[in-house]
């Protein structure tokens, strides 16, 4: 999640995760990726429509117009075709009677359309007069505040919404996809004591009904994301089944961070046995988050945190890693995922205490410039090799290898 939020995380690694011992392996794929001739690019889509997403947050949203526009435009070019991002309502709402500011969001949207862009908004963060209790990440007090805000923000952003009246000009992408808060089983993103009416799975069930009745009202066409589920996520799983989730969403999220990327395989695998063993087997399965932070060597990182935090030398060959496995599960009938998140986009480089500061894509620090690690190089690559593509700044594309003898003629 965004800047401050996520600094506090204490994502770990479950037991059963290891630290990779196969690092040379790992760098010698991307090094593969990286010579691969035109003529290995890859002429169809290897993997679903809407497969590379990207986490958009971690304090770009407040930079200025046109930094934020170069970011979104170069964000498309890489093949990002969908990103998460926060809808803060404690931002959006933060008195009871006062109107919602679509400001920021209506910034966002613009910047999607125009780059062809799909949106997956995470909606979360009660307002003050809203919480349960004074921590900033309580569940809200009353359910039915939150389904109001959802519904405002399908009114704007949705099928029929008036953000689109509003803005004729722009190409129509309006959101489908609606994602109910997050990592709702650790208590910095959902602060309800244990036993407590608000606690998970029961706390986090109960704001999941009464949001599934909500969205499904607002618009018949729209779809309800299951709040991002970490750690051991196919027995949190199973604990919301439990609590009576079934029916309540129609994508289940899952935001392993691990030292082997091939057990965030075999976490989606577990995830999709509980699925289908609840009658689930059909709906879709998404990875919302994940990402392999390059903080080794500038701060001191938490045992904790040590298995899922790299370095610049290793994280192309990681990204590269991650990205292939996922196509192939894709594929796979055990697990087929649908979409990877990955985080994020663009960090600052800077947090002397946050491993998460150093997981983007881009490196930025205002007022200088975006400087592309080598980490977004192999990642662009891999997904033109994926996708068959290369892609423009309003998301259509040409195809990849196509693209590619065009420049080397251009030499």
């Amino acid at each position: 999640m965004s800047g401050a939020y996520r600094a506090a995380s204490t994502v770990v690694s479950a037991p059963w995760v290891a630290v990779c011992a196969c690092a040379a392996t790992l760098l010698a794929l991307a090094i593969a990726l990286a010579v691969a001739p035109g003529s290995t690019l890859a002429a169809k889509r290897a993997v679903p429509r809407t497969f590379f997403g990207m986490y958009w947050g971690d304090g770009i949203e407040r930079a200025t117009p046109r930094v934020q526009d170069a970011a979104w435009n170069l964000m498309s070019r890489s093949g990002v075709e969908t990103a998460r991002v926060l809808f803060n309502w404690s931002l959006m709402q933060p008195e009871r009677a006062g109107a919602i500011d679509f400001t920021a969001t209506d910034a966002v949207m613009a910047r999607a359309a125009r780059t062809g862009i799909e949106i997956l908004p995470v909606v979360m963060y009660a307002p003050a007069w809203a919480r349960s209790s004074g921590e900033i990440a309580a569940p809200p007090r009353d359910n039915e505040a939150y389904a109001a805000f959802l519904q405002a923000l399908i009114a704007r952003y949705g099928r029929f919404g008036s953000f689109w009246r509003d803005h004729p000009q722009l190409p129509r992408r309006p959101i489908r996809y609606w994602q109910i808060w997050n990592e709702p089983t650790l208590t910095f993103q959902w602060a309800a004591p244990p036993g407590s009416e608000y606690a998970f799975p029961g706390g986090y069930v109960r704001l999941l009904r009464v949001a599934h009745r909500a969205v499904r009202s607002a618009d018949s066409w729209a779809r309800v994301v299951l709040a991002g589920l970490t750690f051991k996520a196919w027995e949190d799983l199973a604990r919301l089944y439990r609590a009576g989730a079934r029916g309540l969403f129609d994508v289940v999220a899952v935001q392993t961070y691990t030292g082997r990327p091939e057990n965030l395989v075999l976490a989606l695998r577990k995830v999709r046995t509980v699925m289908a063993r609840h009658g689930d087997g059909n709906l879709a399965l998404w990875v919302t988050e994940t990402g392999w932070p390059a903080a080794r060597g500038r701060v001191p990182v938490p045992s904790y945190q040590r298995p899922f935090v790299t370095d610049d030398r290793r994280a192309p060959a990681i990204v590269a890693r991650v990205h292939t496995l996922l196509a192939r599960a894709a594929r796979d009938r055990t697990v087929r995922v649908g979409r990877v998140y990955w985080y994020s986009w663009v960090s600052r480089f800077s947090d002397p205490e946050n491993v998460f500061d150093y997981a983007g894509l881009l490196a930025w620090n205002p007022p200088a410039s975006f400087v592309r690690k080598p980490v977004w190089r192999a990642y662009v690559r891999l997904v033109r090799k994926l996708t068959g593509c290369v892609r423009n700044t309003d998301g259509s594309c040409r195809r990849a290898r196509t693209a590619r003898r065009g420049r080397a003629r251009s030499r």
